[in-house]
C-alpha cells in the first residue's frame, strides 16, 4: 500500500552501519514515505565502510510533531547520537506523540538515553543487552520485536523482519489518523486486520517451522514456551509465503497477545492469506 504523506526521520552520525540506514530509507521511499535524513550539523557523514550519507536537515531544526516516526540505525553512530540533547528530545517527543520509534543494533542505546526503553519489550545487538535491561526494558532475543509503536531489531541480517514491522506500524498509524481523514481511512482499511489464533494454531506453526530448513532458530523438541510467540508467528508467515518478499508485499504479524482464551495479533491482509493457504487451524478475523 502507499504511505504517501507520511514523514519519517532517519538519524545519522559518523560511523553509521551502511545497511541499517540505506535499506530502511529505500524501503520507506518505495511505499511513498517522505524520508528526512537528519544529522547533528554536518552536511555528510561517512559510514563504517566509508559510504557517505548526505543530510537533509539538522535535528535541532525539526519539529517532532511533523513526523510520523523516527528510525535509529546502528554502527558506532548511536554513541554520538545519544550525546545530543536535540536527538534525545526528538526521539522522546515522537514516542510521546504515539509515533513510530524504531532502532536496530546499537541504535537501542539512543532509546536508553532518550528515556523510552523503561518498561518496554525490545531487542538489540547483544553487546548492549545489559544496558537495555538496566534501563528497565524486557530484552528478547528475536529478529524483530514490536511493542506498540516501538520496533527493534538486532543486526543487519534482521532487516527483512525489521522493515515489514516498521511499515506495519506506520500503516496502523495512518489507519488511526484516517479516522478523521476519510480518504486515508478508505485506503488503509483494506490492508489492516485483527487476526485471532488458537493454541492449536501456534502448535501447528511451531511444528511446521521445525521442518523448514531455512527456519534455523527452530529445532525439533522445542516447545511454545521456548519462543517469543510474535516472532514465531511472523517467521512462520515469512517462511510460508510462496510468492516471496521480492514479488509481493511481505506478510506482517505483530503484537501477538492473549485474548479471551485465544490469541490476537495485528497483521496485514497478506499475512492472513498466507496463514490460510498454509492450512493453519483456528485462524479467524476479528
Amino acid at each position: 500500500m502507499s504511505l504517501n504523506g507520511r514523514r519519517v526521520a532517519i538519524l545519522v552520525a559518523q560511523q553509521y552501519e551502511d545497511l541499517e540506514l540505506w535499506y530502511p530509507k529505500l524501503r520507506l521511499e518505495e511505499t511513498g514515505v517522505a524520508v528526512v535524513v537528519a544529522g547533528m550539523g554536518d552536511h555528510s557523514y561517512p559510514s563504517k565502510h566509508g559510504y557517505p550519507a548526505d543530510t537533509d536537515a539538522v535535528i535541532d531544526d525539526l519539529d517532532p510533531a511533523d513526523f510520523d516516526g523516527v528510525i535509529i540505525p546502528g554502527g558506532w553512530a548511536p554513541d554520538y547520537l545519544r550525546r545530543s540533547e536535540a536527538v534525545k528530545r526528538f526521539v522522546a517527543a515522537v514516542a510521546d506523540n504515539g509515533g513510530l520509534v524504531a532502532a536496530i543494533c546499537h541504535g537501542g542505546s539512543v532509546l536508553v538515553s532518550a528515556g523510552v526503553a523503561k518498561g518496554r519489550r525490545l531487542t538489540s545487538v547483544p553487546a548492549i543487552k545489559d544496558d537495555m535491561i538496566n534501563a528497565g526494558a524486557e530484552w528478547i532475543d528475536a529478529p524483530a520485536v514490536v511493542d506498540g509503536a516501538l520496533v527493534t531489531s538486532r543486526n543487519p541480517r534482521d532487516l527483512t523482519a525489521f522493515m515489514p514491522a516498521v511499515i506495519a506500524v506506520l500503516e496502523e498509524r495512518a489507519h488511526e489518523a484516517g479516522r478523521e481523514e476519510s480518504a486515508v481511512k478508505a485506503a488503509v482499511d483494506e490492508q489492516l486486520v485483527s487476526i485471532s489464533l488458537t493454541a492449536e494454531s501456534l502448535d501447528y506453526m511451531l511444528e511446521m517451522l521445525t521442518r523448514m530448513p531455512a527456519a534455523k532458530n527452530y529445532r525439533e523438541g522445542t516447545t511454545i514456551g521456548d519462543h517469543d510467540l510474535t516472532t514465531l508467528a511472523q517467521d512462520f508467515a515469512l517462511f510460508s509465503d510462496k510468492r516471496g518478499a521480492l514479488e509481493a508485499e511481505a506478510p506482517v504479524i505483530s503484537d501477538l497477545r492473549p485474548s479471551g482464551g485465544n490469541w490476537r495479533a495485528r497483521g496485514n491482509v497478506r499475512a492472513l492469506h498466507v496463514l490460510r493457504a498454509a492450512d493453519v487451524p483456528g485462524v479467524e478475523t476479528i
